[in-house]
């Protein structure tokens, strides 16, 4: 039986675009214009399991910037994610997921948070999310 289907995290978690470790930023800037709504990408392995993330703007804004376009769109999207993101499995209790994220550093504060059901990309939760849930 999943356990997403009886787990507390399960309740706040969002779907999140998956995206290959081996794809370029420019194959990856399309997946995230193929879904504005996105707070994220996941960078996964051929077997699903997270390696990393890119939080949208914060790609957008790399890649697009001054010296960006050219400079990036051949690289990898490894060269980009956040190579150690929160990563958390679905049987962990909403209030460590939240205690673990305030305590990353103020700029990663609000990044997505990777949820895995056995070591497999399930979804993302959002620290907004967790906090409302908490109060």
């Amino acid at each position: 039986m999943s356990l997403i289907a009886s787990n507390p995290l399960s309740a706040l978690l969002r779907s999140a675009p998956a995206v290959p470790a081996a794809y370029t930023c420019r194959e990856t800037l399309r997946v995230m214009f193929q879904h504005p709504e996105a707070k994220c990408l996941v960078v996964c392995n051929p077997d699903h399991t997270p390696v990393g993330l890119l939080m949208c703007e914060r790609f957008f804004l790399k890649v697009t910037g001054r010296s960006g376009m050219e400079l990036f769109y051949r690289e990898s999207v490894t060269r980009l994610m956040n190579r150690k993101p929160l990563a958390v499995d679905i049987s962990t209790p909403p209030e460590h997921v939240l205690r673990s994220a305030l305590e990353r550093p103020e700029a990663m504060r609000n990044d997505c948070i990777i949820v895995t059901e056995e070591g497999v990309f399930a979804g993302v939760v959002y620290v907004s999310d967790l906090t409302r849930e908490q109060h």
